[in-house]
């Protein structure tokens, strides 16, 4: 059951707060965020958790690098020029 351990509370490195695996889990669109196995070991048995109710593919799609904050905030900025295209 993916929601099984969903109320459990763990401290978050990233945002620097408690927070519920819920939120872990699908943090990243839908998807665990990328230090789920850094923030939840001691937890629960996390890595099994991952490979059981993650495919491959989902598995790369969580832990795949982040982007350079450069290329993030080139597709934001081109992404609002679309939108102000589409309305105008």
């Amino acid at each position: 059951m993916k929601n099984q351990y969903d109320t459990q509370e763990g401290y978050c490195k990233m945002l620097g707060h408690y927070l519920t695996f819920d939120y872990c889990r699908t943090a990243n669109k839908g998807y665990p965020c990328s230090k789920v196995l850094d923030c939840w070991f001691q937890h629960f048995p996390i890595q099994e958790f991952i490979n059981e109710h993650y495919s491959s593919d989902d598995r790369k799609k969580i832990f795949e690098p982040p982007k350079a904050k450069i290329s993030s905030l080139s597709e934001i900025l081109e992404q609002a020029q679309q939108r102000l295209k589409e309305k105008g």
